[in-house]
């Protein structure tokens, strides 16, 4: 979405993806793409097609095992570096590009990071490898003040005055994602309709601390009905011993506002974030949100837009769900504010703030 902002803007902007990614479908993408085709120029029939064939399923199966680590991207950045073009400046947006960028690309280097992403890695060296791609004298932006503070904090073991850690957020579509009140669901008497993001199979979204909250919220409330639905994959499946719910299965943008417009709240407990949509999203659509704290700064104030609570802390985020469910003002208040603040992250902001950390510095550079 940043990449179809900066080209609405003007601007001539290059996409290079992984071999065998796919165009994405949620969005009508602007700028240019590129994927390597490792085929395009080579005889189907020729000696070199078997070689080729097992090199990317070699590299497909190392980059499984190690969840894309280190060793697969010392192999695929030989098969990428001749597809960047010669650009202003030259952006990674993960861990695994950063050293691709460092030594090949064009113009000013900069890091788009999304999340601190050592935190995905239990193995020390590989945590020690993704940690030092901010040492590589890449030009840094952050998606979130939370992560811009954490990078900045990193940069410090080695420079008591570390560069400047640009801030730029994402953004929400508010032509899809709006409190439009005449299609918004009242809450119902005696009943609690309650959201959630799956998270993929990733622990760290916290689904199973939310399930056993969940689990306790109701034991607690045997009064009132806390209907639990949940979209995209989730680590239990609907009908787990813990706390069952409805699966909504995966939801389109405009299918993900319909469904938000018929629930109360939006509860998520990820361990960490960095700007994570999904919260903001349901905000827009008036809904009371129970979320974490880190990464959320940007546009979470305890107790008046939502209510924060602790990460794998079952009694923090389950006393939230329980204050929730027995006080239906409170939840409302909180659902009229959290739209308040969310229409103004829209893409508009987002975009701005890109084009201007990215002029920034491609200036420094020229002065």
């Amino acid at each position: 979405r940043h990449a179809n902002e900066l080209k609405m803007r003007g601007h001539d902007v290059t996409v290079v993806a992984y071999p065998k990614s796919e165009k994405p479908q949620w969005i009508d993408l602007k700028a240019k793409l590129i994927i390597p085709n490792l085929y395009q120029k080579r005889n189907p029939n020729g000696p070199l097609e078997g070689l080729l064939a097992r090199l990317t399923h070699t590299l497909g199966y190392i980059g499984k095992k190690y969840n894309g680590g280190v060793h697969y991207i010392a192999a695929i950045e030989q098969l990428l570096k001749s597809e960047i073009p010669e650009s202003d400046i030259t952006i990674a947006t993960l861990w695994e590009t950063a050293r691709l960028v460092a030594k090949y690309g064009s113009g000013q280097k900069a890091y788009f990071c999304q999340h601190f992403e050592s935190v995905f890695f239990e193995d020390a060296v590989e945590k020690a490898e993704v940690a030092a791609t901010y040492h590589y004298g890449l030009n840094l932006i952050a998606n979130s003040s939370w992560l811009q503070s954490k990078i900045w904090r990193e940069l410090q073991k080695i420079d008591s005055m570390p560069p400047t850690v640009h801030l730029v957020n994402n953004g929400i579509d508010s032509s899809i994602f709006n409190c439009n009140l005449k299609e918004r669901a009242k809450r119902l008497q005696g009943h609690l309709r309650i959201i959630s993001y799956g998270g993929r199979d990733a622990i760290w979204k916290g689904f199973e601390e939310m399930a056993r909250s969940m689990a306790v919220a109701r034991a607690a409330c045997p009064r009132i009905n806390i209907e639990w639905n949940v979209y995209g994959e989730a680590l239990l499946p609907p009908n787990n011993p813990i706390a069952a719910y409805n699966d909504l299965g995966f939801l389109a943008p405009h299918e993900l506002a319909a469904e938000y417009a018929k629930h109360d709240v939006l509860l998520s407990a990820s361990w960490s974030e960095s700007f994570p949509l999904f919260p903001l999203e349901a905000m827009a659509c008036g809904l009371a949100v129970v979320t974490t704290k880190a990464g959320t700064e940007d546009y979470t104030i305890d107790n008046r837009n939502c209510i924060l609570v602790e990460a794998r802390n079952i009694e923090s985020i389950s006393a939230a769900i329980i204050r929730l469910a027995t006080n239906q003002a409170l939840t409302e208040e909180l659902g009229r504010e959290a739209a308040t603040v969310a229409t103004s992250f829209g893409w508009g902001r987002a975009s701005q703030q890109m084009e201007d950390a990215l002029r920034k510095i491609v200036a420094a550079a020229n002065n």
